[in-house]
This record gives C-alpha cells, structure tokens and sequence, in this order.
C-alpha cells in the first residue's frame, strides 16, 4: 500500500487507469505530461492496470483484480472502482480519463475539501437540468475516507450490477449519497463535443451551433471526451497544442 501525508502540498497523486486495448499507452504519458504541466505541485503517477503489463520505473503502478468478461472500451470503465480500494493506495487522489485534454492549470481542483468525493456533474445536465449524477472522467476524494465505497461494491452481485448500471459513475451517482459529495466547477470542466467545439451542440436541432468555428474553450482547463473521436482522432489547433 502507498500512503502519503495528506498535508502535504509539495506532491499530488494522480492516477489513471489502463486495461486492455481500449486506448493505446500513449494516453498515459500524455496525460502525464499535462498533469505535470498544470499542476504547480510536484506530481506522483499511479497507474492501475493488468498485472502483467510493464510501465515506467517513474510511475506507481497497481495491479488490477481482473473480472472474467470486464474488458474492452465500454466494461474496462469498472475497473475505475479498484480506486475506491485503500489497500492500493491510502489519501488523497486525483484521478482522470484518458480521453481528457487539460489546457490550464487545474490548482484549484485539490483545493476542494476532502471531506468530500469531488466530480463534474455528468453532461446529461445539458439536457435534462436537473440531472444530479456524477461524472466519473475527474474525481478527487480521499480513498481512506471513502473506503466504504469499495467495501459495499465488493457485496453486490456483479454480473447483477452490470446489467443494472451502465457504467460505474451510474453506481457512484447512487452509493455516494449527495450529502458526501459535491460538483466540480462545470464551467472549469467542459465537454469538448457539447460545449467546446463549432460552437458547442444544439440539442434540439442535433446540430453544432457555430460549424467550422473549432474549439473555444471559454475558461474551461480540462475537456472531456466521451464517446468519439478521441483527442488522437482530432486535428484541431487547440486539441494538438495540449495533447501533448
């Protein structure tokens, strides 16, 4: 188990998680490389993902318990609840999908009081205002204190649960009650195909609002990309002056 002095400012432990072939390794150090490029703390690099697969000695890597039949773009995302585990590692954590691109610096995210579980409200919001779920692509929680998240999802019935949730930030919207959590700045962090790009997406019309326009991120740090095309599929000037 790695523990670190919650106290500390001078590092930020950071994680991701990478299992099977859903994205190429590439994603981690350019992950990597923004953290360390927008955060003024020092960063600490946890990497969970298979027992078998080697990464470099700069980073911490933790092995996952593999679930029979959880692989792939779609099931890989469960895995995400072996962050949950303190046994792993024990304080506080951020955490972010690979498919995110971070253009400033996002300080102000461990900031946030520990005492509770931190994530963007889920885009569902854009349409459906009153939306109160989570989305899981930016978390920053103290595993230790959130430990029992582990421990009850570790009772379920898997094979249940799957066919119950669509994805793990559905089963964390319900066993993290709202008074234990709060919403990350949603102006701060921003879906890129739904509000950043040509204008952002005009749900009513099913169509971007301004096309040809390309990104504009209007104060956003981090952008989210759900679903496709991911930032590798992408050849805007503003996706490949931070993807990097």
């Amino acid at each position: 188990m790695v523990k670190k002095n919650s106290t500390s400012p001078e590092v930020i432990d950071c994680a991701c998680v990478i299992h099977s072939n859903g994205y190429d390794w590439i994603y981690v150090e350019k992950l990597y490389n923004m953290l360390r490029r927008n955060l003024t703390s020092d960063v600490r690099f946890h990497v969970y993902t298979e027992a078998s697969r080697a990464i470099p000695s700069h980073m911490i890597k933790h092995s996952l318990d593999e679930w029979a039949g959880v692989a792939g773009p779609k099931k890989s995302w469960w895995y995400k609840m072996q962050l949950f585990n303190s046994a792993h590692y024990a304080g506080p954590l951020l955490y972010f999908d690979l498919d995110v691109v971070i253009t400033d610096n996002i300080d102000w995210i461990t900031k946030q009081p520990l005492e509770y579980f931190w994530a963007p409200r889920d885009f569902k919001r854009l349409w459906s205002p009153n939306h109160t779920g989570i989305n899981s692509s930016v978390m920053w929680w103290n595993t230790e204190k959130f430990h029992d998240v582990w421990l009850n999802f570790r009772q379920q019935d898997f094979p249940l649960l799957q066919r119950r949730y669509p994805g793990d930030q559905d089963f964390l919207s319900d066993i993290i009650t709202q008074d234990r959590r709060r919403f990350l700045d949603e102006r701060l962090i921003r879906s890129w195909k739904w509000e950043c790009f040509d204008g952002g997406y005009d749900f009513k019309r099913r169509t971007n609002k301004a096309p040809g326009a390309g990104t504009h991120l209007s104060g956003a740090g981090v952008l989210v990309f759900h679903g496709e095309p991911n930032p590798n599929e992408v050849q805007d000037p503003v996706i490949l002056r931070h993807w990097q």
